[in-house]
């Protein structure tokens, strides 16, 4: 099935934020960390959670990313909270991708949707997130074979005289 799922408006909005050097083996430990924050803090928030590769759209490094983890809150808290930050996500249009099976597999869909973009004459508008619709539950039973992530590409109409293949220094590219 190919990832490519739907062109969508995303609306704005505030989120629980820790960015950092993330590999695929301590990204949990990070989402533990930022649950704990809102936690002490009584802050409620709404699933899922969102993560957002400031590396541009490419084929992810497994092991060193420019991550940031997102809880989106259902209220602003109204005072700072120590250690992580909150901020308002933009309202953005995006292409829809979604990637089923274990997170180390991800840089396979991000090579169809780096194929998908070129294809369809869109260029990046902005930063990927990834929304973390369904993760592994040890408890149940389930496997990472079960993950559900969607991957969200801002874009905008590439101009109808821009070369359609990808030159280096833009933020579309495959990591070398």
């Amino acid at each position: 099935m190919p990832p490519f799922h739907e062109i969508k408006k995303m609306p704005a909005m505030k989120v629980l934020a820790l960015r950092g050097d993330f590999s695929l083996w301590n990204m949990d430990t990070a989402f533990s960390r930022l649950y704990d924050k809102a936690m002490e803090r009584k802050l409620m928030f709404r699933q899922p959670a969102i993560g957002i590769r400031h590396d541009g759209v490419r084929v992810p490094d497994p092991f060193h990313a420019d991550y940031e983890i997102m809880f989106p809150l259902t209220a602003d808290p109204g005072l700072p909270v120590p250690g992580i930050c909150v901020q308002e996500l933009p309202e953005q249009e995006v292409a829809s991708f979604v990637h089923r099976g274990p997170y180390h597999w991800i840089s396979c869909t991000y090579e169809k949707v780096l194929d998908w973009l070129r294809e369809n004459r869109y260029e990046v508008a902005g930063n990927p997130r990834e929304v973390f619709f369904v993760a592994p539950e040890p408890h149940s039973g389930g496997t990472q074979d079960d993950m559900l992530t969607e991957i969200q590409i801002p874009i905008r109409l590439r101009s109808a005289g821009q070369d359609p293949g990808l030159r280096a220094g833009e933020q579309v590219r495959k990591a070398a």
